[in-house]
This record gives structure tokens, sequence and C-alpha cells, in this order.
């Protein structure tokens, strides 16, 4: 098994989350990953109770739940707590969105 040397931030956004951060479900392709997946051109921004990330990329296409994968540190860069009920900020040019972090 090979092991990544970091995890990536990223988020992959629901329709209606799409809808509600850029205005839109069209998520426009930047980079191709792999089985269908690119990363965005779009970009948008994580607020937490303690900071704010800016810049967080968004992977398509759209997904049916939102998903939010934190880098290493980003939990105590955002001022999360530990083991209560978590959640996040998504911050858009043409909204916003409060998402639930899993346990």
């Amino acid at each position: 098994m090979v092991r990544k040397p970091h995890q990536p931030r990223f988020v992959r956004l629901s329709a209606q989350h799409a809808a509600a951060l850029l205005g839109g479900t069209e998520l426009e392709p930047w980079m191709i990953i792999s089985g269908g997946r690119f990363v965005a051109r779009q970009r948008i921004s994580m607020v937490g109770p303690g900071g704010r990330i800016d810049g967080v990329a968004v992977v398509g296409p759209v997904v049916q739940e939102t998903i939010v994968s934190l880098a290493d540190r980003d939990e105590e860069r955002l001022g999360l707590p530990a083991g209560a009920q978590r959640d996040v900020l998504l911050v858009g040019p043409s909204g916003e969105a409060r998402v639930l972090l899993p346990a």
C-alpha cells in the first residue's frame, strides 16, 4: 500500500451547495485527476470558530452529499473543538453553507 505524505484539503460539493456557494452546479474543470474527477477552477473558503482558510480546492463533479477533506492541522487552524460535534462554514462568491464534519 502506498501512503501519501499528507492529507489533501478539498471539498466535493452537492448540487444544492454548489448552487448556493457558486451560483450554479456547473463546475469548470481545471485539472483532470482520475475516475472522472477533476479539480475545478472555482475556489471557496472554510470558516471555523477560530480561523479561516481561503482558496480551498473544489473537486468535481458534484456529488450526492457534500464532503469536506481537511489537511493536517486544519482542525487546529480553524479552531475546531476535539471530540465535539463540529461544523464549518463554506463561503463562496454567491453565498454560504454550514456543513457538519464527520466525527
